[in-house]
């Protein structure tokens, strides 16, 4: 495939001040061989009519307008017309670097991978830039070696860093059933059609944090779906590969962790305090012999201190765990 086309598929809603900027860094990629899929997500601003004089401009751009029903029914009506020999994901508020798509399709060319990865780079509002990147390289020869990675974090769990061969991505959909981490699930669902994964951590997508964005605001029960895709990766792996079991027991602990933290930062522990009490008494009753074999070194302290005092715990993040 000397020539492959990339679909690169955008879900739209409500951000005009951001999707001129961030189509026409896809309009602008090196790589030319395009098919650039606006999904306006059912938008009450000008997004639907900026998309459609993008279409109008440029013939490899594709604009489907619905009925508001979330991004992860954005993405899966971006699937579903989706002629490319690669697929690709970005949001519609951020920038990926000009030559991104490029390089991922190097990437993948190179080593043979199905699924290739770049790293991210956020921005902030105050102009502060926080890069990721550690310039590694790293193939995974079989799916279930880079299932333990993105289960223990050492791999970024979006999307929007990754380009995946079309012929894994078949049957591969995002849950709609769910408001966050749906991401995560849906590298889980298209790595068990993988036989190789690449990786070359350069930064080459900038995720833009805007204040009020779903990053960084109040903690509400939309969180809770990690825990709930959690089980469900859970239920797969004793099915499909019993022998990472444990992996995937140590990826709900992680995400446990994680949304109690997100409770502590945001604002939760007081409205969700059953939930909260719940995640503890996973966390404390949870083997520490498995938990200290496959966990980060990271997560293993906030374990750790989480089961030691709930005090310590807060002072940890406050201090020393803040992203």
């Amino acid at each position: 495939m000397d020539n492959a086309k990339i679909s690169i598929i955008v879900p739209v809603y409500n951000i005009e001040k951001y999707l001129e900027k961030s189509v026409d860094s896809l309009i602008n990629q090196t790589y030319k061989n395009l098919e650039i899929i606006l999904i306006d997500d059912g938008s009450s601003d000008n997004s639907p009519q900026i998309c459609d004089d993008f279409a109008k401009k440029d013939s490899r751009i594709k604009v489907i307008h619905q009925k508001n029903k979330g991004v992860s029914a954005a993405r899966n009506a971006g699937l579903d017309v989706a002629q490319g020999d690669y697929i690709g994901f970005c949001d519609g508020d951020d920038i990926p670097d000009k030559d991104m798509f490029e390089f991922l399709l190097n990437t993948a060319k190179e080593d043979n991978a199905d699924i290739s990865i770049c790293e991210v780079r956020f921005a902030f509002e105050d102009g502060s830039i926080r890069n990721i990147a550690t310039g590694e390289q790293k193939i995974w020869d079989n799916n279930e070696d880079f299932l333990c990675d993105l289960f223990n974090g050492s791999v970024g769990m979006s999307t929007y860093t990754k380009l995946f061969k079309s012929e894994i991505c078949k049957d591969v959909k995002y849950p709609e059933d769910c408001k966050i981490n749906e991401d995560k699930y849906f590298c889980f669902l298209a790595a068990l059609n993988a036989k190789r994964i690449s990786s070359r951590s350069e930064a080459k997508y900038t995720y833009f944090r805007h204040a009020g964005s779903s990053s960084i605001t109040e903690f509400s029960d939309k969180y809770f779906d990690c825990i709930y895709l959690a089980d469900k990766i859970l239920e797969n792996i004793k099915q499909s590969h019993p022998n990472i079991t444990e992996n995937a027991l140590c990826n709900k602990l992680s995400t446990a962790l994680r949304i109690y933290k997100l409770m502590c930062m945001r604002n939760g522990l007081d409205t969700y305090k059953d939930e909260a009490d719940k995640l503890v008494d996973f966390t404390k009753a949870f083997d520490k012999k498995i938990a200290k074999k496959y966990l980060s070194k990271k997560d293993f302290i906030r374990f750790f201190t989480l089961r030691t005092s709930r005090p310590l715990f807060f002072f940890m993040i406050k201090y020393f765990d803040k992203y």
